[in-house]
């Protein structure tokens, strides 16, 4: 397992490394737009020019109020946020098998003294440990750019509830991916589908969220269950989402642990 490790990072370290700063750099931008431009003013303004039931949902269901906390919260449910981790989950789960496969070295890596057990699991442990540290990228962005800027710092506390909520989100859609992965032959289908699954759960749950005729499917996305306002502005726990996400994940991974001791390859 060491030395997949060892491969595997050589692998993936720059695509690792980038995923990191462009985490960690957003939001500190974030946290320099909202010290340095009246956010909050030029936001207000843009949603008093909505109809009265828009203006209700997009402040308190989309932001969660107008206030610069809030505004940091967003941060973490920005897009960009959530394209950052979804991207490296689906790319280290797609290539794990189905890329391999697809680039005719699985076999040669199994056709070491290598068990199929070993070689997912260091796959799994890989990942897990760099979509931790792309995390603990992103919370240090946000810890460093609310001092520079002078900007009220979050509780610790807090900050480590979200990036253990914002981890297990990851996780799930590792898992998941994953699953896809071992019944693929193809990586690009199956990251196809993995970003799918990403970008349909996070469309659904804001969908969900400011219209009541798709209320009902939130609670069956993934996003339903990582919200940073609630975690950062209104200091709620991440005991039952984060179990919720990391139980989806494992289904995932036995899925994917049971075909890929089944299937042939490539």
């Amino acid at each position: 397992m060491r030395n997949l490790l060892r491969l595997l990072l050589a692998r993936h370290a720059a695509y690792v490394l980038v995923s990191g700063l462009l985490l960690g750099g957003f939001q500190w931008l974030i946290c320099a737009v909202v010290a340095s431009t009246d956010v909050t003013g030029a936001l207000g303004t843009l949603v008093q020019s909505l109809p009265p039931m828009v203006q209700s949902m997009v402040s308190e269901q989309f932001f969660g109020g107008f206030s610069k906390t809030s505004l940091l919260a967003f941060g973490w449910a920005h897009p960009i946020a959530q394209a950052v981790g979804a991207g490296l989950a689906v790319v280290l789960a797609t290539q794990a098998v189905a890329g391999e496969s697809e680039a005719g070295t699985i076999e040669l890596t199994l056709g070491q003294p290598i068990a199929r057990h070993t070689y997912l699991a260091a796959h799994v442990v890989f990942a897990f440990a760099v979509l931790a540290f792309v995390t603990l990228a992103g919370l240090a962005g946000t810890l460093a750019g609310g001092r520079f800027y002078g900007l009220e710092p979050f509780r610790l506390a807090a900050l480590a509830r979200l990036g253990l909520d914002y981890l297990a989100l990851q996780v799930a859609l590792f898992g998941l991916a994953l699953m896809f992965s071992t019944f693929g032959r193809e990586g690009s289908r199956v990251a196809l589908f993995g970003f799918l699954c990403a970008l349909v759960s996070y469309l659904v749950h804001v969908i969900g969220t400011m219209w009541d005729g798709w209320a009902l499917l939130v609670p069956f996305t993934l996003h339903a269950y990582y919200v940073p306002k609630d975690i950062l502005v209104g200091g709620v726990g991440v005991a039952r989402p984060v179990a919720i996400l990391l139980a989806v994940a494992l289904g995932g991974l036995l899925v994917a642990w049971g075909r890929f001791h089944r299937r042939d390859l490539p």
